[in-house]
């Protein structure tokens, strides 16, 4: 191979490891947000319901 088919095959495997890290970060966000909104609605869900009842 020569040095500049190296550069551009070690420049796509980091290409392909920071959209695998991104990807990652998203998912470990969006669970984040569901343990969230888990937490808030078993803690707050009564007063949620009696809210949108009374409405």
């Amino acid at each position: 191979m020569t040095e500049q088919m190296q550069k551009d095959t070690s420049r796509k495997r980091g290409q392909v490891m920071l959209e695998y890290v991104v990807a990652l970060g998203v998912f470990v966000a969006m669970i984040g947000l569901c343990a969230l909104l888990l937490y808030a609605f078993k803690s707050y869900g009564g007063r949620i319901l009696n809210v949108m009842a009374g409405a």
